[in-house]
């Protein structure tokens, strides 16, 4: 596995977007990773790791972005075999809305949870990263769901978070709020909000979904 994540890396340092797609599909064609491979020994260590050898920050600025592209699309190519996972997941019948809040851009790590929970049986919902207040409360109120889960990887975002969860809490107690993301790990970033649920891998989703794996 790990001279397969030193081959993926490497198209990734040179943005090399085509091989490093077809590497990943064709890995699991041939059925020598799983989704959850690719999720958690692919494509989350490859962000969450990420280094860069300059000292121009500009120059590290666009290769991550570069590199988050990339991964955007493998996540969206990936997506037929989510749809044949989920043919043998018993629903939960419960609604989770997945966002990110106002100038919160990291989606990826949100897209991610959305299929965890998605492979948990919930029906998961992701309605977009750097999502204002009150397109939040008007997706509550439309979509009614059981849970709304906030990801959050900006440590200033919290802020704007802190007023999601007191509104949330205010105008619908009856939905559970999760809270998840780099920022949540900084000591006392969970001490003014208002939340339910604090899950911080992919097994705090499987556990709160009843599975394990």
């Amino acid at each position: 596995m790990e001279k397969m994540y030193q081959d993926f890396l490497h198209y990734l340092e040179h943005e090399q977007k085509d091989e490093a797609l077809l590497f990943i599909l064709g890995l699991l064609q041939d059925k020598k990773v799983t989704l959850f491979d690719v999720y958690d020994r692919f494509i989350r260590p490859s962000l969450t790791k990420f280094t860069c050898k300059s000292d121009d920050e500009d120059y590290c600025i666009w290769k991550e972005h570069t590199r988050t592209s990339i991964i955007r699309t493998i996540l969206e190519s990936t997506y037929p075999y989510l749809i044949e996972l989920k043919k043998d997941v018993k629903p939960r019948n419960e609604k989770i809305v997945v966002v990110c809040p106002s100038e919160e851009y990291h989606e990826v790590g949100a897209l991610i949870i959305t299929n965890y929970f998605t492979l948990s049986g919930y029906d998961a919902m992701f309605i977009g990263a750097n999502t204002p207040k009150d397109e939040i409360l008007t997706a509550v109120k439309a979509l009614r769901p059981d849970y709304l889960a906030l990801s959050v990887t900006n440590y200033y975002n919290l802020v704007i978070t802190k007023k999601i969860t007191d509104e949330i809490k205010e105008k619908y107690p009856e939905v559970g709020i999760i809270v998840g993301g780099q920022a949540f790990l900084n000591s006392g970033a969970l001490n003014t909000i208002k939340y339910d649920y604090h899950l911080n891998s992919k097994e705090d989703i499987l556990k709160f979904g009843g599975k394990s794996k």
